[in-house]
């Protein structure tokens, strides 16, 4: 893991926001994809005609959009060695 500097570990950073301090898009979209998951699961609970296979799938699918790609981007930037 980084080290944090001391004077960075002070400073407040947004939710949004990843370890620079820059914006993060991709903490945006797992968002939107998790609160887009509840909505759905939630409205296809209420129906009166009962849930089916399929809103079980879209649900699904919401929730590993919303946590993959983080951990997809957790991975990718594990930093190799110098050469040399």
């Amino acid at each position: 893991m980084p080290e944090i500097q001391k004077s960075d570990a002070n400073e407040k950073r947004g939710f949004l926001e990843d370890d620079c301090g820059k914006q993060s898009s991709m903490r945006l979209m797992s968002i939107i994809a998790l609160v887009a998951s509840i909505a759905f699961g939630s409205i296809t609970m209420s129906s009166d005609k009962g849930s089916g296979k399929n809103d079980l799938y879209i649900v699904t699918v919401f929730l590993i959009v919303a946590f993959a790609p983080k951990a997809v981007q957790k991975f990718a930037k594990v930093k190799l060695p110098p050469k040399g």
